[in-house]
């Protein structure tokens, strides 16, 4: 294993563990009060719906990105609801499923990709939930009010590749959420 994979898995182990640490504890209300003045009052029920590791995870991406600089309004709300729609489906057994997958099996769980979603008792549907999460994730924040911008990037967040918007400002925030999301 090479010192790039074995700083994967040491990375992925670490956030399985902070994972389970945190779905046993609500967000704090410092916590809660730091999201409400990022997000409109209408994303707050989407916000609130996230698994308590999901919400820990959005809050660290976005200080990570209030660290390095003074971030844009829907850079802020990309970073806490980017990925929101992991609650329908996404248990944490899921996402250790997925790690593996891409590990062990690269290119398979784009079979999920822009395909119907299965029925929600279907074994696949998580699977299918991670994959279009941030579709997904795009639409629900949309109906919640978030500003387009921060739709546009919660719709890109997973993303590879130069300029996935074509737009070098969206594309730079882009890349900053992406960073943040990696890191964290």
């Amino acid at each position: 294993m090479g010192i790039t994979n074995s700083r994967r898995v040491r990375y992925r182990i670490g956030q399985f563990i902070q994972a389970v640490l945190a779905s046993a504890t609500s967000l704090n209300p410092a916590g809660a009060a730091k999201v409400r003045t990022h997000l409109p009052e209408t994303a707050w029920p989407l916000f609130s719906a996230m698994s308590q590791p999901d919400q820990r995870h959005g809050l660290r991406v976005l200080r990570a990105l209030e660290s390095t600089e003074t971030i844009h309004p829907a850079l802020a709300q990309a970073a806490l609801l980017h990925d929101c729609a992991k609650h329908e489906a996404v248990r944490l057994w899921h996402r250790v499923a997925v790690v593996l997958l891409k590990a062990f099996r690269p290119g398979w769980l784009a079979c999920f990709a822009d395909t119907p979603a299965p029925v929600r008792t279907d074994w696949r549907y998580p699977l299918w939930t991670h994959v279009n999460h941030p579709q997904r994730g795009a639409e629900m924040a949309a109906a919640a009010g978030c500003d387009p911008l921060a739709v546009t990037l919660i719709r890109h967040h997973q993303d590879v590749g130069p300029a996935p918007t074509g737009d070098p400002w969206t594309d730079r925030l882009l890349v900053a959420l992406q960073a943040a999301d990696d890191d964290n």
